[in-house]
């Protein structure tokens, strides 16, 4: 879980690299992200700017298995 303007959201893994966002108050899927592929991060909602900071706290805060791929392996 992960706090974004005094709201509090769930992040729910789909499958891998996948994830919902699920606003607690209400239980309301808001959207989703996708890590990984060629563009790094995708959004998915009505509200990419709030789905923008729940991934990166995720990412900072360890709530997922993603890990950026090297430049070198490109």
């Amino acid at each position: 879980m992960v706090q974004v303007n005094s709201v509090t959201y769930r992040i729910v893994r789909v499958r891998a690299g996948q994830y919902d966002v699920v606003r607690l108050l209400d239980d309301e899927r808001i959207g989703m992200f996708s890590l990984g592929g060629n563009i790094g991060v995708s959004f998915e909602g009505s509200v990419p700017e709030v789905l923008r900071e729940v991934a990166r706290l995720a990412l900072q805060g360890g709530r997922t298995s993603w890990t950026p791929r090297s430049t070198a392996a490109r």
